[in-house]
C-alpha cells in the first residue's frame, strides 16, 4: 500500500490507485461492484457536485438518510472529502443546507435547505419521478462533474466531521480503528438497520487497508452461498 496516509484525501489518493474491487453492493437481484478507482471516481464527482453546485462549503452541516443504499454512502464521504459535517438521520435539522435521500424512500419531513434525491436502481442515469421543487437528481448532475475533486478548502482538523464526534483530524485513525485490522480481505457489512457512523468508518477503513466490502441490503441478501460466492467474511 506504500506510504499511511495521514488523512482522508491521501487514503482516497490510495484507494484510487486499486483496480481491485473496493466495494460490493447486493440487493436482492441486484449487484453492484466498484474497484477503488471506480469508487473515489463517484466519491470526486460528488465532492465536486456538493461544493461547486449546491454551495457546501467546510464545516456545513450535510444531512444522509440512513436508508441502505451504495450511493448513499458515497454522498457522506463526499462530504467528509470537502470538510463538511455529516449526520445520518430521516430527520435533518433546519441547519442542514443539504439533505440527501433515496428516490424510493423520502423523508417526508426533511427540512434541510435543499434535497439531493439519489435514484434505486444501479444502472439509472436519473430519477424516475419528478422531484420535489427544487431537488436535485444526484445521478444526473455528478456524471457531468469533473472526475478530480479540485476543492481548494482543507478541512479544520479540529472540526467535528460525524455526529458521533469524531473529529476530521481523526477520522481516518477512526475509521482504522473501525475496522478492527480487517487487512486485505473482503468484510460482510450488512445494513440491516441502515447506515450510521459505525457503519461508514469500517467501509472506510477497511478500504482504506486494502481490504473490500459487502454491503447487504437485507438478511436474505447474505445467505452462506452468497458469502462464499463474494469470498467475504462474516
Amino acid at each position: 500500500m506504500g506510504r499511511t496516509p495521514r488523512d482522508l484525501a491521501q487514503a482516497l489518493g490510495t484507494i484510487a490507485r486499486r483496480p481491485t474491487p473496493a466495494l460490493v453492493w447486493r440487493d436482492g437481484p441486484e449487484r453492484v461492484e466498484l474497484s477503488g478507482r471506480v469508487l473515489v471516481n463517484w466519491v470526486e464527482k460528488a465532492a465536486g457536485l456538493l461544493v461547486d453546485e449546491l454551495d457546501v462549503t467546510a464545516s456545513d452541516l450535510v444531512t444522509v438518510s440512513p436508508v441502505p443504499h451504495w450511493r448513499l454512502v458515497v454522498i457522506a464521504l463526499a462530504a467528509l472529502r470537502a470538510g463538511a459535517r455529516v449526520e445520518f438521520t430521516h430527520h435533518p435539522e433546519p441547519d442542514s443546507v443539504v439533505h440527501a435521500q433515496l428516490e424510493t424512500a423520502p423523508d417526508d419531513d426533511a427540512a434541510a435547505q435543499l434535497l439531493l434525491v439519489v435514484a434505486e436502481p444501479a444502472l439509472a442515469f436519473a430519477c424516475a419521478g419528478p422531484l420535489p421543487d427544487g431537488a436535485v437528481d444526484f445521478c444526473d448532475e455528478a456524471r457531468g462533474m469533473p472526475d478530480v475533486y479540485s476543492g481548494f478548502e482543507s478541512p479544520d482538523p479540529t472540526e467535528g466531521a460525524l455526529a458521533s464526534g469524531v473529529a476530521h483530524g481523526t477520522l481516518l485513525d477512526a475509521a482504522v480503528d473501525a475496522a478492527q485490522g480487517s487487512g486485505a480481505r473482503t468484510v460482510h457489512l450488512p445494513l440491516t438497520e441502515g447506515w450510521g457512523d459505525a457503519e461508514l468508518l469500517r467501509l472506510l477503513g477497511t478500504v482504506a487497508g486494502g481490504g473490500a466490502v459487502l454491503l447487504t441490503a437485507r438478511p436474505e441478501d447474505a445467505t452462506p452461498e452468497v458469502l462464499a460466492q463474494e469470498q467475504a467474511d462474516a
